[in-house]
């Protein structure tokens, strides 16, 4: 059980990433901040500059085990905050709007507990990991050299979730979150002098034509009754000139689906009909895939264990029928092991993820805290 005196230590902590959020990629204060709080905590080992910005701590116990590991995400979104809060962000444009800064305040008062009492066996790994909300923070602590010391036999990790019960532990077996890519189309022609287009090769009619066909696509896919989505979130046709006919436009989209193999299949559709749409209009045409997130896919026993944890916590438990349509970055780690995602409510009518009035409840640290070692607990001691 985490102290008083520790919580509001914890919030404090909580308010200072608020006020100070960075991009993924850029969470060189973040990580400072949260080692500096950490600096009296005495882990069996730190690993610094873990995939960019990221670092880990290392409990180890006495017997032999497995090795755990728990995750928190620390970058914030490019999104400007609309709050009247006394720890707003102070960088423009800029905010934590997602709760970053909540799940590693959790996970830094989780490394609180257990340097009061270590793990009986096993190691313990606390990963502060970069860069989630681009889907890239999890492949680049993986591809780390370093992450050979921490690969773990099993990984959990928490997100908090507007919407429902505060305090709920939020479970799905099997999918609990989507995979996802975003697919960037270059289609490429010649510029000309607009008096006289017909000295170059335009790309507007096929712009044109492949957002309808891809809308198309979607509308296909919707039919099928399946979880299939497509959304066209941004496209380009030249410059701003009146002078000038395009000669290059772009078309950017993100699918999603609920498992990585028809992801995949999803993808080849999209590209073939942007190839026939080139060559159908003499266009070259280059692809490029995006931020891409596999299925984060819970394992049932790992969601015993959390569900073992509430009941110990007392605390109520809501089962999804669906998962959700959202990505995270945590299922890379299922490659190594079984993993489980879990929510913890954040309130039923508390702003949406995202959202520019969205702030994490400081009351769910200590809730955090509880969850990850009940889980631990169960593991690693004899």
């Amino acid at each position: 059980m985490i102290a008083t005196q520790e919580t509001e230590k914890l919030v404090r902590l909580r308010h200072e990433l608020h006020a100070n959020p960075e991009l993924s990629g850029q969470e060189t204060y973040t990580s400072k901040r949260l080692l500096k709080f950490l600096e009296a905590i005495k882990p069996d080992q730190i690993i610094q500059s873990l995939g960019g910005n990221g670092f880990a701590l290392v409990f180890k116990g006495e017997e032999k085990g497995k090795r755990i590991l728990f995750r928190a995400d620390m970058d914030a979104l490019p999104i400007q905050e609309k709050s009247a809060l006394s720890y707003a962000s102070k960088n423009a444009g800029v905010a934590h709007l997602c709760g970053h800064d909540g799940h590693s305040s959790i996970l830094a008062g989780f490394a609180l507990l257990l340097n009061k009492k270590r793990p009986e066996k096993g190691e313990v790994i606390l990963l502060f990991q970069p860069a989630e909300e681009t889907g890239q923070g999890a492949m680049q602590v993986i591809n780390d050299p370093k992450f050979e010391n921490i690969k773990p036999d099993m990984a959990f990790a928490l997100h908090n979730l507007p919407g429902f019960e505060r305090h709920s532990v939020v479970l799905r077996e099997h999918t609990f979150a989507a995979a996802s890519v975003g697919i960037k189309i270059h289609l490429i022609g010649r510029t000309a002098h607009a008096s006289q287009p017909e000295t170059g090769v335009n790309p507007a009619t096929a712009l044109a034509k492949l957002m309808l066909e891809l809308e198309q696509l979607k509308k296909q896919w919707q039919a099928e009754k399946a979880f299939k989505l497509l959304t066209i979130t941004h496209a380009r046709l030249g410059e701003e000139a009146f002078g000038t006919s395009p000669g290059e436009a772009f078309c950017w989209v993100t699918i999603r689906n609920f498992e990585d193999e028809t992801l995949e299949a999803m993808q080849y559709q999209c590209l073939d009909l942007a190839t026939k749409n080139a060559r159908e209009n003499q266009l070259d045409i280059q692809c490029s895939n995006h931020e891409p997130f596999a299925a984060t896919i819970n394992e049932p026993l790992l969601m015993s264990l959390v569900e073992n944890a509430a009941a110990q916590n007392q605390l109520p438990v809501h089962k999804l029928k669906n998962p959700f349509r959202w990505s995270e970055d945590f299922g890379q780690f299922g490659r190594f092991g079984p993993i489980t995602l879990f929510g913890i409510g954040s309130g039923k009518n508390h702003p949406a993820l995202h959202n520019p009035d969205y702030d994490f409840p400081d009351e769910l640290i200590p809730t955090g805290i509880a969850m990850f070692d009940a889980i631990c607990r169960q593991i690693t001691n004899s």
